[in-house]
């Protein structure tokens, strides 16, 4: 399996690189994926996440957890019922699927990814949303090219990049426990098409500061033991 095998290779040679570095700060995250999607984008999208918390130096250990068949929506991931209070040392629990969300102020944008905070707290639920992606994706014909003729490899690519940069934009709001956003970098408000699809991840890093914060919170938690992800299909 395409994910399982490309994301174990990752683990193990993340385990060994956290062997020679006991104190590279790390993070755990369950991953439930809507069965309908592919693997390989899945794999995409996971490995857009690592490589930019790898810029901030941050270790990301992926769990992939049994398939599900979405009704409806995730309400723990919507309103946070249910959710389980932030806990230390940190673990996500992000699901991917094809629910739109819950219409904003604009309805014309809609978000990628997010994150449920309660009494100022973030929880442990990120929701990410293959169908905003494709709709993005096949709307932003002026950013991509060709897109219409593009192989299912290609688009997977593309996809998979920008569900990754909001996934790790959503991260962020977790780790560093705000809302705040900020004027440029991960962290930024407003995400364009361009910047999500393109190659380059220059503009999708954490600000010194930030990665401070971060970094100190993720040092300070328990070491934890780990795994290879598990295949789900």
């Amino acid at each position: 399996m395409l994910i399982a095998t490309s994301l174990a290779t990752a683990a193990l040679l993340s385990a060994s690189a956290l062997a020679a570095r006991p104190f590279v700060p790390s993070m755990r995250a369950d991953v439930t994926v809507a069965p309908d999607i592919s693997p390989s984008l899945v794999t995409h999208v996971l490995e857009e996440t690592s490589a930019i918390w790898a810029t901030a130096g941050i270790f990301v250990a992926w769990n992939l957890t049994p398939s599900i068949k979405e009704v409806g929506h995730s309400q723990t991931a919507v309103a946070g019922r249910g959710s389980v209070p932030v806990g230390w040392p940190p673990r996500l629990r992000i699901t991917i699927g094809d629910w739109a969300g819950m219409a904003g102020p604009d309805p014309n944008v809609k978000a990628l990814g997010w994150i449920v905070f309660e009494a100022g707290a973030p929880q442990q639920e990120i929701y990410l949303s293959h169908a905003n992606a494709v709709a993005l994706f096949e709307g932003s014909t002026g950013v991509v090219s060709r897109a219409a003729s593009m192989t299912l490899a290609e688009r997977e690519t593309l996809l998979g990049r920008a569900m990754g940069r909001a996934l790790a934009h959503e991260v962020g709001h977790y780790l560093l426990r705000s809302k705040v956003h900020t004027a440029k970098g991960l962290m930024r408000a407003k995400l364009t098409a361009g910047e999500l699809f393109a190659g380059p991840r220059r503009s999708f890093q954490l600000a010194a500061e930030q990665k401070t914060i971060v970094v100190a919170r993720l040092n300070a938690a328990p070491p934890f033991a780990l795994t290879s992800p598990t295949a789900t299909r």
